[in-house]
């Protein structure tokens, strides 16, 4: 960490160039002695991307950036704020905190957090930036085993800790993949706190989750603007359920919140229809959860088929969470009527995959019409919709 990046000559040198390419900045002559132009261009990088994904950071003063792959693996600020919005207490202990932007959210729903990190220059930089942000951050450069070893009888409200992945390899994901390994720590981890928020991966199945996992009292499935970010479980220690609480969140699209109890959908019987007047589109969290026949239920709806995740009704169902179209047309002779058409596409367990259909008919991509490709109870359909 290079403390001539605080200096007020060089934070206001960032600021005057911060429209500029990052890229070609680091391939200038540094107009500081002290700093190197790739410092330039991380602290550049570094400014520019805190605007949308870390806006508290990007409003302070001195704040300093790490490298590129760390602004990456952080996650952004919108769901940080959500995950401290499930608890608060006295006390948490983040044991895989890399940038801290979790923790820093957490440091405002607890007393006292504490930010384990092994990487010694990105505990340090957290250790400067929650002076600024976060004075109740304690900072500890190492592993998280060796901060139980140096305080084996302090005890915490809540652990939270987002796994990294061992295996790169292309196969499936699998807990075991995971360091640390969760499934031999939590027992260990319940010495130290009734309570473990885990951060997993979108990929990972939530049955196959439930039946290796059995104190998980609720999952969170975070979206932001529609695409998942965090798969959340919230583990309580002797609570052990088959039916945890299920809630899917789409941050910053206005759509409401979908939750319900893991054996409603088990217990749900779906009701299947064909194309009506208004289609809808779940948006991607309350997919994750797999949810599928309960929408039927929750929103009056029909399901177009027991393979397609689309739903349909007469009536426009306004605070459904997610996407809806109204049918304007039933193409019948595509080759016809949608040649050459400038419009969006949707497809959902049809015949043919999307790029074929959009090489075949020549689609181009744009405007306010929507093609769905689909099938119902009744059969294959090429809708002509309209985006509500």
């Amino acid at each position: 960490m290079n403390i001539a990046v605080l200096t007020k000559e060089f934070q206001d040198y960032l600021k005057s160039i911060e429209q500029e390419d990052f890229k070609s900045i680091s391939l200038k002559k540094s107009p500081f002695p002290e700093i190197s132009s790739t410092e330039i261009a991380q602290q550049l990088k570094g400014l520019q991307v805190s605007k949308h994904k870390f806006p508290t950071l990007y409003a302070k003063e001195n704040i300093y950036f790490p490298p590129s792959i760390n602004l990456e693996q952080a996650s952004s600020e919108a769901t940080a704020t959500y995950k401290a919005s499930l608890v608060k207490g006295k006390s948490l202990i983040d044991l895989t905190a890399g940038l801290g932007i979790d923790t820093l959210a957490f440091s405002k729903s607890f007393e006292k957090v504490y930010h384990i990190e092994q990487n010694e220059i990105l505990s340090e930089i957290v250790k400067h930036n929650s002076s600024i942000l976060s004075p109740n951050l304690e900072t500890y450069n190492g592993t998280f085993q060796s901060f139980f070893e140096e305080n084996p009888t302090q005890k915490f409200d809540v652990i939270y800790l987002d796994p990294a992945r061992r295996n790169s390899s292309g196969r499936k994901f699998i807990l075991e993949d995971l360091e640390p390994n969760i499934l031999e720590w939590i027992p260990i981890f319940f010495e130290k706190s009734d309570k473990i928020i885990i951060k997993l991966s979108p990929l990972l199945d939530i049955s196959s989750t439930l039946q290796q996992i059995k104190e998980i009292s609720e999952i969170h499935i975070v979206a932001l603007k529609n695409e998942v970010k965090d798969f959340l479980l919230i583990l309580e220690k002797g609570k052990e359920t088959k039916n945890p609480f299920i809630k899917a969140v789409n941050l910053e699209n206005n759509q409401t919140d979908f939750s319900f109890y893991f054996e409603e959908e088990q217990n749900t019987d779906a009701k299947y229809g064909t194309v009506s007047n208004y289609i809808y589109e779940p948006n991607v969290a309350i997919l994750k959860t797999g949810a599928f026949k309960l929408l039927t239920q929750k929103f009056d709806l029909f399901k177009l088929h027991q393979n397609t995740h689309l739903y349909s009704s007469d009536e426009i169902i306004e605070n459904f969470p997610g996407k809806i179209y109204k049918v304007e047309e039933h193409i019948k002779n595509p080759k016809k009527e949608i040649l050459k058409t400038k419009a969006n596409l949707l497809v959902k367990n049809f015949n043919q995959p999307i790029d074929i259909i959009k090489k075949k008919f020549k689609i181009i991509d744009g405007g306010e019409t929507t093609l769905i490709f689909t099938q119902s109870i009744e059969g294959f359909h090429t809708l002509k919709t309209s985006r509500i």
